[in-house]
């Protein structure tokens, strides 16, 4: 297959339009010189990291991460504060994090204009190969059989990781299933069904893992983006309204749906009936009023954001705590690469441990059911500081480009799944809150994983997928 550079996202007068009326906006808001760096940093990313016809997932990933720095500044300016009003350090968090996001962009800008992806015209051909119905039969197969047996041995220790990210498979079928409906132009009421379904069903579990399918067919549907015009910023801003609309809704109902779940046992487990759990969520939504999102308001934001933890990361380190000088880092890589099946007394990681130790803060950790996650940005500035902390940053960028470029080189699998299987390895990365320990060894299963059943499954099962030549 003759491949082709992929583009960068074509401008357009609606793109400029919305630029210029959202810098415009900065005059109205409170804490503007800040507010003014993220707008700055999200078009920057932009401009960076989107391309024609690629998986999307490192746009989407830094994109979400602006979001969750974003959600501080606008925190601060719904309570009415400024920047630093509750930490010395705020606006040199945002700053730092901002700066963080741009470095990896251009990273990821140079590293993607070194890999040859196809036109989308070229995607397009290799879709009209697949045939949806039995992509259609294998995501149904691996979502009651391989998402029921996760759930199954959960208790299982270091199998149960291994097991749910095997699990994870259903996510690759879901997105090469999309990707074929959306561009052959047929089932796609099919594939609303699957999305609904997935939805209304993560509901029923403590954690609502209702993000995955938003997050996979939101980077199905940047897959087809060519250019941005005014219809496709008003149908972007209207998605992101309802999802705001929702995330809010389940951050109101959130606590005291999961007390029901477990009744009140504080454990992380569903037990009660399903018909009870919806009826609970409907009963919770229709008692809820105007001043409940009102009062709510001020927890959605703290909870999308975690900027907050970098900053008191900074307010101790290093006038309380020295810096650690790279043992930090070492310590997330080093646990990683000692698999519990080879060292069976490896500890149970607790995050909320470091988190506790350099914000200074009194977390609840994994006995009482929760865990606080430091963030890995901070991870980089406790041991190296202002600046060296963006070392740590581009390794682990390259880290990420270099489990692109191996799996979309898997040149014997058709390249839409090449797109899901990227995708769906490098999902973890959309999460600035995430531990070092856990970013890196999340991208490194799941990339172990995918290796090798790109190597021995996906290339064996392509050939019936496809149909018949004629």
């Amino acid at each position: 297959m003759a491949i082709a550079a992929s583009n960068p996202i074509k401008s357009s007068p609606a793109l400029v339009v919305f630029a210029i009326l959202c810098f415009a906006g900065v005059a109205f808001v409170a804490n503007p010189a800040i507010f003014l760096c993220c707008l700055v940093t999200f078009f920057t990313l932009v401009i960076l990291v989107w391309k024609n016809a690629n998986p999307g997932i490192l746009l989407f990933s830094v994109l979400v991460q602006w979001a969750q720095v974003f959600a501080f500044v606008v925190w601060m300016n719904d309570m009415g504060w400024d920047i630093d009003r509750i930490s010395p350090h705020g606006a040199v968090a945002v700053v730092c994090s901002c700066l963080g996001l741009i470095v990896m962009g251009v990273v990821f800008h140079f590293g993607l204009k070194k890999i040859d992806l196809p036109s989308m015209e070229q995607l397009h051909q290799q879709a009209k190969r697949i045939n949806e119905r039995k992509v259609l039969i294998i995501y149904l197969f691996c979502t009651f059989f391989l998402s029921g047996a996760g759930l199954a041995f959960r208790g299982a220790g270091g199998f149960t990781q291994i097991l749910m990210t095997f699990s994870s498979v259903k996510w690759v079928f879901f997105m090469v299933y999309a990707y074929v409906v959306w561009i052959n132009k047929k089932n796609r009421f099919i594939l609303v069904l699957i999305v609904l379904f997935e939805f209304v069903t993560s509901l029923y579990s403590f954690f609502s893992s209702f993000k995955d399918v938003t997050y996979f067919t939101i980077l199905v549907a940047m897959t087809f983006v060519r250019s941005v015009n005014f219809k496709q910023i008003i149908y972007g801003l209207l998605v992101l309204t309802a999802l705001l609309f929702f995330f809010m809704t389940w951050t109101a109902i959130k606590k005291d749906y999961r007390d029901f779940l477990n009744k009140g046992t504080k454990q992380q487990v569903v037990a009660v009936s399903r018909s009870a759990a919806f009826n609970k969520i409907g009963e919770k939504i229709g008692k809820l009023t105007w001043q409940d999102y009102q009062n709510v308001t001020g927890a959605f934001l703290y909870r999308v954001q975690y900027v907050f933890h970098l900053a008191r990361t900074m307010d101790r380190v290093p006038e309380v705590l020295p810096h650690e000088n790279g043992q930090v880092w070492w310590d997330n890589v080093s646990f990683v690469l000692m698999p519990r099946l080879l060292f069976p007394d490896k500890p149970i990681y607790e995050a909320t441990i470091k988190t506790n130790k350099y914000t200074g803060f009194h977390y609840t950790g994994l006995k009482q059911g929760t865990s606080f996650s430091l963030g890995y940005f901070a991870d980089g500035y406790v041991d190296f500081g202002y600046f060296g902390m963006f070392i740590p940053l581009v390794l682990l960028s390259l880290y990420i480009l270099l489990i692109f470029r191996v799996l979309y080189r898997m040149k014997k699998i058709n390249v839409v799944m090449r797109y899901a299987i990227i995708n769906v390895a490098l999902i973890n990365f959309a999460s600035f809150e995430s531990d070092g320990l856990f970013l890196f060894g999340r991208l490194t299963l799941l990339f172990l994983v995918f290796w090798v059943l790109s190597k021995f499954f996906f290339a064996r099962i392509q050939p019936w997928l496809y149909k018949p030549s004629r």
